[in-house]
């Protein structure tokens, strides 16, 4: 009688080692894709107080521009990049956008837009930076990041990683 029990309980010990064998991996997987969403999710949050950031300077400083790579604290720029955790964005076109729109209709219009560059405000054809750059203009920051997966698995479905994008609008008081 007692060989027949024990025989029992070595036999569910094996299967439970082979179920656990079985399930481990699907849950280490899972953990790891929950985290990497975590850590996802936390650079988007610094992007968008970013943007954010950059806009409440740009409704004061409507002209603080900088195309230096590392642009100084009092530039809209220098905004965006100093805000916690966004230090790696470069100051260039295709990261960083400051436009400025023309409320009015349906929607509003783009009237033109700095370039780093350039370096220069670039006005959009019926205006100037005089005409573009006055009270009650929109200024968008729109900041655009590249994150790349931390986990190998998901790096490997993703090689060259995805772009988050955040926008900020305020109306220019000054």
């Amino acid at each position: 009688m007692r060989e027949r029990e024990n025989a029992k309980i070595t036999s569910q010990r094996g299967q439970a080692l082979v179920e656990f064998a079985l399930v481990s991996p699907m849950l280490f997987l899972m953990m790891l894709g929950i985290m990497e969403f975590g850590f996802m999710f936390q650079h988007d949050v610094a992007i968008t107080n970013a943007a954010r950031s950059g806009a409440r300077w740009a409704a004061t400083h409507p002209t603080a521009w900088s195309n230096a790579s590392a642009a100084p604290s009092n530039s809209i720029e220098g905004q965006v990049q100093y805000a916690g955790g966004t230090s790696s964005i470069p100051n260039d076109d295709s990261h960083l956008v400051i436009n400025y729109l023309v409320p009015g209709g349906g929607s509003p219009t783009v009237c033109g837009h700095y370039s780093a560059s350039s370096g220069s405000f670039v006005a959009n054809s019926g205006y100037t930076q005089g005409t573009c750059v006055v009270a009650g203009t929109i200024i968008q920051v729109q900041v655009t990041s590249p994150y790349t997966f931390i986990t190998p698995f998901i790096s490997a479905l993703f090689p060259g990683g995805i772009r988050l994008t955040a926008t900020g609008a305020v109306l220019e008081e000054s």
